[in-house]
């Protein structure tokens, strides 16, 4: 069994200050094989953000590889969005921005979704859709799991755009197999299986809220921990409440005939 922790939107330059040591504890006490960022480093894509950023990244213990969100590159310094947008991200966060790591059972396939002519909205492009796919392909009998920054669906009443090939890339990647995909964004916490698309059941997908942000829109601060094989995950959902990170409940899904299949109810803490 691999165990994996997922954070997301953690913005450096507007994090809850309070919040720093019960998460670095609550994830050190989880001890995962591997913690992945799903991007929104920071606020506003400063050296004075990323630098306390990636201190907390580092000081959490374990491996961990993340992903760019959309402040993670700059939105006032115009010339430097156009040229070098991924500049200070690969100086204090990490060279490689599709970043991939193989745990045998699990692989894990990191997808850049951020779009630096659009202020919010992402876009995953025709050869990312082909890339990602061959991942789910060639790992038949494991787990697949992606880790970007845009979710690939909205609830309708989500305001944001939902990003440029979010579609097309859920039709191809169904064709290669069952899979997981993380994503952030939203400050919203969902994990289900796509349920309004041909081919859905083969997507399960996990947002995670933010984990330190005041930027909460009405939901609290949280994490997720996947317990993972090669066909079953149980994932737990962490809530920040009291100073504290706390197991709220957990849901256990495994790969059926036709893709993803809940195992019994929802667990509630």
């Amino acid at each position: 069994m691999i165990r994996l922790v997922q954070i997301s939107d953690l913005h450096f330059g507007r994090e809850d200050p309070d919040l720093l040591d019960p998460l670095r504890t609550a994830i050190e006490t989880a001890a995962p094989d591997l913690v992945i960022m799903a991007g929104d480093f920071v606020q506003r894509a400063r050296a004075s953000q990323f630098r306390p950023a990636a201190d907390f990244m580092n000081s959490l213990g374990r491996p961990w590889l993340g992903v760019p969100g959309n402040h993670d590159i700059p939105l006032y310094n115009l010339l430097l969005r156009a040229l070098d947008p991924f500049r200070r991200y690969r100086r204090w966060i990490c060279p490689e921005l599709e970043p991939c790591v193989d745990l045998g059972d699990v692989k894990v396939v990191g997808l850049n979704t951020t779009d630096p002519w659009a202020h919010q909205r992402g876009r995953v492009g025709e050869n990312d859709v082909h890339r990602v796919g061959e991942a789910i392909s060639s790992h038949q009998g494991g787990l697949t799991v992606i880790a970007a920054h845009h979710p690939f669906h909205h609830a309708p009443d989500v305001e944001k755009d939902l990003m440029i090939g979010a579609s097309e890339a859920l039709e191809h990647w169904a064709r290669c197999g069952p899979h997981v995909i993380m994503s952030g964004h939203l400050h919203q916490w969902l994990v289900e299986p796509f349920v309004r698309r041909k081919g859905a059941n083969m997507t399960l997908q996990l947002h995670c809220g933010t984990g330190l942000s005041t930027r909460r829109r009405g939901h609290p601060n949280d994490f997720a921990v996947l317990d993972c094989s090669g066909e079953d995950v149980t994932v737990t959902r962490m809530v920040a409440e009291n100073g504290t990170f706390h197991d709220s409940g957990r849901t256990r899904y495994k790969i059926g005939g036709h893709g993803w299949e809940r195992q019994g109810a929802q667990i509630e803490r």
